[in-house]
């Protein structure tokens, strides 16, 4: 990983993450403000368990309340995941206002791809546990 200015028609992934993430929460604060009517997850309708993403909606709008003890029960994954949104967000905001070097990742090896990837995997499947054992 290195920090580099951006080259000449590279794609400023910063700016395109930062509106659509700053975009979407705010559609999601004006969703929450009407009390528009939320979908229901089919998953959890046909089988009677919760799917890997329920609680998310419960989870956004205990956040917007600054409910963050709730927020993490319902979903920990999300709200770390809304955590790291944030922090992305922050970074972002700084480098695009100040004109920054951005963090950019040249090459990753196969062995550390293999490695993030089941992390991942096992992160979505221990809080899908945690979703049926709280019977979210």
């Amino acid at each position: 990983m290195t920090w580099r200015s951006l080259r000449a028609g590279e794609i400023d992934h910063e700016a395109i993450w930062l509106c659509v993430s700053v975009s979407t929460l705010f559609g999601a604060w004006v969703w929450f403000h009407f009390a528009l009517p939320v979908p229901g997850c089919v998953f959890h309708r046909l089988t009677g368990l919760p799917c890997p993403t329920c609680g998310i909606t419960r989870c956004l709008r205990y956040t917007f309340h600054h409910e963050w003890r709730a927020a993490a029960g319902i979903n920990p994954l999300a709200f770390v995941g809304l955590g790291g949104i944030v922090a992305y967000d922050l970074y972002a905001a700084t480098v695009l206002a100040f004109r920054l070097p951005r963090l950019r990742c040249e090459a990753i090896s196969l062995r550390a791809g293999h490695i993030v990837r089941y992390v991942v995997i096992a992160a979505v499947l221990a809080n899908w546990v945690w979703l049926i054992w709280m019977r979210v």
